[in-house]
């Protein structure tokens, strides 16, 4: 299986991940919220294709791998997604735009750091186990 697309849009959502960090001052959010919203729609943007195509594409298959470690991974994963939806829903819905932003800019950037670091960890964790364990089983 190759799994080089979804390799490739975790490097690019990591990318935006690291362009929102370094706005994230409240001084700076309060400046211009505008500039860190539009990375924010960016970020959850891109990866919401990216879970679209691992939920439909990619996810299905590996549950049907001939490899049971992989098997299992994969579910794991899979079930895992549900929660870490709901969180990144939750987060969009809180922080629809510039003028949300600008009400409360230190808990903006008290959540948006939170949340990259959960979208850190989840992408660490697939590309650390579950894509090295595809490839390998391919």
């Amino acid at each position: 299986m190759d799994i080089t697309n979804f390799q490739d849009h975790h490097v690019e959502v990591l990318g935006i991940a690291t362009a929102i960090e370094r706005r994230l001052d409240p001084a700076s959010v309060t400046t211009d919220p505008g500039a860190v919203s539009a990375d924010v729609v960016k970020l959850f943007g891109k990866f919401s294709v990216h879970l679209a195509i691992e939920d439909k594409a990619l996810y299905p298959r590996l549950v049907q791998a001939a490899d049971p470690e992989l098997r299992r991974m994969a579910q794991r994963f899979q079930e895992e997604m549900g929660g870490l939806t709901q969180r990144f829903d939750a987060y969009r819905k809180a922080w629809p735009g510039p003028l949300a932003i600008g009400k409360d800019p230190a808990r903006f950037v008290a959540e948006t750091r939170a949340i990259l670091t959960e979208l850190r960890n989840r992408i660490g964790r697939e590309d650390a186990a579950l894509y090295p364990l595809a490839a390998k089983a391919a």
